[in-house]
């Protein structure tokens, strides 16, 4: 099978993340889409919501969309959630399956300041999706990023621009969701008060 990774904070999950991974399963052909939320991201601070929590906005919303799912494999480890980590452990649980990493061109562009990066090129295709705001990439764009355009898929439809550093600003403030999140995260987020600033006691 062929089957794309979607990895990220998700701190929250949010429709951005959800038309990267439809546009990266129907543009490559890929059998499933697994979201892997990273426990402890190695190039930013911690999570706002708890592992848990953003565990849980995954399932929610792979549960509404037929071919996605989730993979706790980060979370449930310890230390930094490396890339060239998570391929490894996917070859050696899934040996049958093949792995599509799924990258915005922004997130592409930066490989060679990833750990290992002629190892996760070694052990996943990728398939870079188009990001707001930026221009597509072309055959010398990748070749300057180390990529091989002969192992990149290039899905370029547009996504949703949507900021999950915004969706919890707009939650702190008690504000709507709607159109950045699925329903049943905004739901979860509010009942959890995942992003409620500060409050006074009494």
């Amino acid at each position: 099978m062929r089957v794309g990774l979607l990895g990220g904070t998700f701190d929250p999950i949010h429709l951005g993340h959800l038309a990267a991974a439809a546009t990266a399963a129907g543009c490559a052909e890929l059998d499933s889409v697994l979201l892997v939320p990273a426990g402890r991201p190695p190039h930013k601070g911690d999570a706002l919501a708890s592992v848990e929590h953003r565990l849980a906005m995954c399932r929610l919303a792979a549960a509404e969309l037929p071919g996605l799912g989730v993979w706790d494999w980060e979370a449930r480890r310890s230390g930094p959630s490396y890339t060239v980590d998570t391929l490894e452990a996917f070859h050696a649980q899934r040996p049958d399956d093949e792995p599509y990493l799924i990258l915005g061109w922004d997130a592409a562009r930066d490989l060679p300041k990833w750990h290992r990066p002629a190892d996760v090129l070694a052990l996943a295709r990728l398939v870079i999706v188009g990001r707001p705001g930026m221009s597509e990439p072309r055959e010398d764009d990748l070749r300057s990023a180390g990529i091989d355009p002969r192992r990149a898929t290039l899905c370029l439809g547009p996504t949703p621009d949507v900021a999950a550093t915004r969706i919890r600003d707009l939650a702190g403030g008690g504000e709507s969701l709607a159109g950045l999140v699925p329903p049943a995260i905004e739901t979860y987020i509010r009942a959890n008060r995942l992003y409620d600033g500060p409050r006074e006691t009494a």
